[in-house]
């Protein structure tokens, strides 16, 4: 619904700061539910203040639309570094995810506790946590970024009971089954993030949403450490409590899920942090510079597009967008294709692997 420009903020005495700033699409700027949610969001990400969230700063119209200026995260996103690694099955240091999802759980006991400013309880649910909405700076920051699809106490768009938001691979089988849901949905989802880290691949995603779908509800979830040998008994644990399909005995809190990782953390690696983030993020877009060396800027442009559109047919963005001039695209773009946000990762070779288990 929406598309995000790097921008300069100028301020009165000259000086300028890095910013980013999310805008509606102008195709849905006028319609009322798609504004309305992008107000909600504005409204939210203003009363939210925590080092592991992307901040907010300033919503206005501009020009007929609706902007929201926010921070910028100069790195690259979760999913991006993921689907390099998964096309490699490589897995991520265990100390080093333990440490990004520690800093989600940050950010998700903040929010799920979260009060406005006269105490009341504003009933933040994220539903949203996935890799694509966790941003990792060059700097070693983690933070979850848009509450877009969030529930809150303040939001005022009145939404259908029967309308699921977020990404299918993503989502607690109470969602799917729509049964009734609360923060534990969000503690689920980062259980599904923290498994695929450490097994070097997806674990829900089928061969279109229908599969996807019965996964998350049936499929058997191996044990992580059937494909990371590093992965101790006491991390095997939380993954397990994490992903349990019964709310009931999943956590409880994200400050629960906290204080485990806190603990088997103290017990493998006390010293890992935002060092070892900025590693494995140097590392990442070292190797994307590389390839675009290579291919050079308009092939490396042309290979994206075309795994892009490949991988997102039946994918679960598949939103059936107009087709496309291709013109816009320099003439490398095939008539009539209608390129879609996707899931699937695409092989690039040429990316460093992080680690291997064997070694």
């Amino acid at each position: 619904m929406a598309e995000v420009f790097r921008a300069e903020a100028i301020f009165e005495a000259g000086d300028t700061h890095s910013v980013a700033i999310k805008r509606v699409l102008p195709a849905l700027a006028h319609e009322t539910m798609y504004r309305s949610m992008f107000e909600d969001e504005a409204r939210l990400g203003m009363l939210l203040r925590h080092p592991n969230i992307v901040r907010v700063y300033d919503a206005r119209e501009v020009a007929g639309t609706f902007i929201m200026i926010m921070e910028l995260v100069d790195g690259t996103s979760l999913k991006d570094m993921l689907d390099a690694a998964h096309a490699r099955e490589a897995c991520m240091p265990v100390p080093t995810a333990l440490h990004v999802i520690r800093d989600i759980a940050k950010g998700l006991d903040y929010a799920h506790v979260a009060a406005d400013a006269e105490g009341t309880h504003l009933g933040i649910i994220h539903r949203d946590v996935s890799p694509h909405n966790v941003l990792l700076g060059k700097d070693g920051g983690v933070k979850l970024a848009d509450f877009g699809l969030a529930n809150a106490k303040v939001h005022q768009t009145l939404r259908s009971s029967e309308l699921v938001g977020g990404k299918l691979g993503y989502l607690a089988p109470e969602v799917i089954l729509q049964r009734p849901t609360d923060q534990r949905i969000d503690l689920f989802a980062a259980g599904i993030v923290l498994w695929e880290m450490l097994a070097g691949r997806r674990l829900f995603q089928g061969k279109d949403d229908a599969e996807t779908v019965r996964n998350v509800v049936r499929k058997a979830i191996e044990p992580v450490s059937s494909f990371n040998r590093a992965v101790p008994p006491r991390v095997e644990a939380i993954v397990r409590r994490a992903l349990d399909r019964n709310p009931d005995k999943r956590y409880r809190s994200a400050r629960m899920l906290l204080e485990d990782v806190e603990e088997a953390l103290g017990e493998i690696d006390r010293d890992v942090g935002p060092k070892d983030v900025s590693l494995l993020v140097g590392l990442h877009l070292a190797g994307k510079r590389q390839r675009a060396r290579r291919l050079g800027g308009l092939d490396l442009l042309a290979q994206e597009l075309d795994a892009f559109v490949h991988a997102a047919e039946g994918s679960e963005y598949d939103i059936g967008a107009a087709p496309l001039d291709p013109a816009d695209f320099g003439g490398i773009m095939p008539s009539g294709v209608r390129p879609r946000p996707s899931d699937p990762p695409s092989r690039r070779p040429g990316d460093p692997d992080w680690y291997d288990p064997d070694r």
